[in-house]
């Protein structure tokens, strides 16, 4: 059984939200886990196609992904053109948001795990000492400012996708409560399941905005002794440090803004929407 729906990204846009929002309709099985990153040449890809099939049930009617890799063009090439020759017929759904705040939310993220870009192979390059915000998320060939250009990302699946097999929603669509329910009923009559069915769960905020937290090197080093020897040091040291969220100055959102701009406003173009509370 081959997946119908490709949750495709962005990242740090609520896809693991409406991963999870899915998960309770009953016409509809979401994978386990969320993200099999199958169309990713670098990662599952070379598993082959009776893996892909083995991560999904075949008595839903609708079974789906979601793997925000899959929009992040050109660290990950070739994505739309593997996704079409597998699972020509499937629907797409991108979520997005502010362009400038998911950046943000994306180095808080690699951050906290100490890492701030992928190198070749798929590893994760740990953090370098002294390397601020607008040094890292500038540096060439990071996935931030790709991630963010969503006109650029969205259009390589348009060229083997048609835009009626493609939903764009936005991040708040699915955080505000009022928004929540029709959002979601939006979602189901996309996928031509039944769009009146309703979840307690819907009323939920899914993964709430927190401080984060950062492993202290302590807490790295920690994780390579042996358990029982990390147990009894483990409440005598510092293992993890809050992580606040940095400040984007005027300088930064100006470049972020003067290389992003044009992408966003092709993006505004396509949707038809115009966004009114994003920075750019």
């Amino acid at each position: 059984m081959l997946p119908n729906l490709i949750i495709i990204g962005a990242q740090k846009c609520g896809t693991s939200a409406l991963h999870y929002y899915l998960s309770f309709h009953p016409e509809v099985f979401m994978s386990r886990p969320k993200e099999l990153n199958f169309f990713i040449k670098e990662r599952n890809w070379p598993q082959g196609r009776k893996w892909y099939e083995g991560r999904f049930d075949s008595g839903a009617t609708i079974t789906g992904e979601a793997s925000p890799n899959y929009t992040a063009h050109p660290h990950f090439r070739g994505v739309p053109r593997r996704m079409h020759s597998l699972v020509p017929e499937a629907k797409l759904i991108y979520l997005v948001r502010d362009p400038i705040e998911r950046i943000v939310s994306q180095y808080v993220h690699n951050y906290t795990k100490r890492r701030t870009r992928t190198a070749p192979g798929g590893r994760f390059e740990h953090v370098r000492r002294g390397k601020g915000l607008a040094e890292t998320v500038l540096e060439d060939g990071t996935t931030y400012l790709p991630r963010s250009s969503y006109f650029m990302q969205i259009e390589r699946f348009l060229r083997f996708y048609p835009e009626s097999s493609i939903l764009v929603l936005a991040q708040d669509d699915l955080r505000a409560e009022h928004d929540r329910l029709p959002t979601l009923r939006k979602v189901f009559r996309f996928l031509g399941v039944d769009e009146s069915f309703e979840h307690k769960k819907f009323s939920q905020l899914r993964h709430q905005t927190q401080m984060k937290q950062r492993k202290t090197r302590m807490g790295v080093l920690g994780e390579r002794l042996p358990r029982p020897v990390w147990t009894r040091l483990e409440g005598r040291v510092k293992s993890v440090e809050p992580v606040e969220r940095p400040r984007v100055g005027d300088k930064l959102k100006r470049e972020l803004t003067a290389r992003l701009k044009d992408d966003i406003d092709r993006f505004r173009e396509f949707t038809g929407r115009d966004f009114a509370d994003w920075s750019i």
